[in-house]
């Protein structure tokens, strides 16, 4: 029973800082695109999800269904983690994956800008419905931690 209450408030931990930061930076920095001149290493505009957005049902069910997947890449960590971490430091680990590690990640792979997708060489980089970012970058962290 203690394992078990253990891995449910580190679940909702990542439901709870990962929406946060979704919101804040993580979604900027997957998907914002600066002008011109985008930036193929990671994204930098709609912070705070772009408060200014009109009333736009697609924009907000495309940001939800990202999060969802930020907060699975977090989430597989609890499983590797279990027991061996102390709250604050899973805690710590949940924000810097969720605003900056998975973001990256996925201005690198489905972002338009992002310098796996340009397949100057060949396809590009090629991900059927996120597994490869969603559990390589979750299994990366685990393994880490």
């Amino acid at each position: 029973a203690k394992n078990v209450k253990n891995i449910l408030i580190k679940n909702c931990l990542d439901a709870c800082i990962g929406a946060m930061l979704w919101w804040f930076c993580g979604y900027s920095f997957a998907f914002g695109v600066e002008g011109d001149s985008p930036n193929k290493f990671i994204g930098g505009k709609d912070f705070f999800s772009a408060l200014d957005k009109p009333d736009n049902t697609t924009y907000y069910a495309f940001w939800f269904f990202q999060w969802a997947f930020a907060a699975t890449a977090a989430t597989i960590v609890s499983g590797a983690v279990a027991e061996r971490c102390a709250l604050t430091g899973y805690a710590a680990y949940t924000c810097f994956i969720t605003a900056f590690v998975y973001p990256v990640v996925v201005h690198w792979t489905w972002s338009s800008e992002g310098w796996l997708t340009d397949g100057d060489i060949g396809p590009g980089f090629l991900d059927f419905a996120g597994s490869g970012v969603v559990h390589m970058t979750g299994g990366g962290a685990a393994l880490v931690g």
